[in-house]
């Protein structure tokens, strides 16, 4: 009896197989690297005053009825007073920051580490100075 033979592709050579095999193999092994890696980001400060910024954002966005529900979360937008005493910690912790031009107005945006965003607008669409806060505070389902 004849040995048996290992199935093939049509029109595709061992070489080419083996070659598409290393790369669905790399594919998979980077995407189990990133999937690894999201959680560590996914994580806030646990400090109590990180926490009581967090908690009274949220709970301004509740009363305010500023709560948006998305594909895959839940968006809170706190505004005035909470906003900028929130955006002002995360200045003094050092949190990273970015200066962007957009469509509404000039923006500084200060990241919640892993949950959000608090921002500065400091120029209206039109160019004039002005000074408006908010942060929004993203919590996945």
């Amino acid at each position: 009896m004849a040995p048996a033979r290992k199935p093939s592709l049509p029109g595709m050579s061992e070489s080419r197989v083996a070659s598409a095999r290393e790369i669905t193999l790399r594919v998979l092994l980077s995407g189990v690297l990133l999937i690894a890696a999201a959680p560590a980001e996914a994580q806030i400060s646990v400090r109590p005053e990180a926490l009581t910024h967090y908690s009274y954002c949220v709970s301004q966005a509740k009363d305010r009825a500023s709560v948006f529900l998305l594909d895959r979360g839940t968006l809170y937008r706190c505004r005035d007073d909470i906003a900028v005493s929130y955006f002002n910690y995360l200045g003094r912790q050092r949190a990273p920051e970015k200066r962007v031009v957009e469509l509404e107005g000039v923006f500084i945006y200060r990241m919640i580490a892993g949950v959000g965003k608090c921002w500065n607008m400091i120029e209206d669409p039109a160019g004039a100075p002005t000074s408006v806060y908010g942060c929004d505070v993203y919590v996945e389902l």
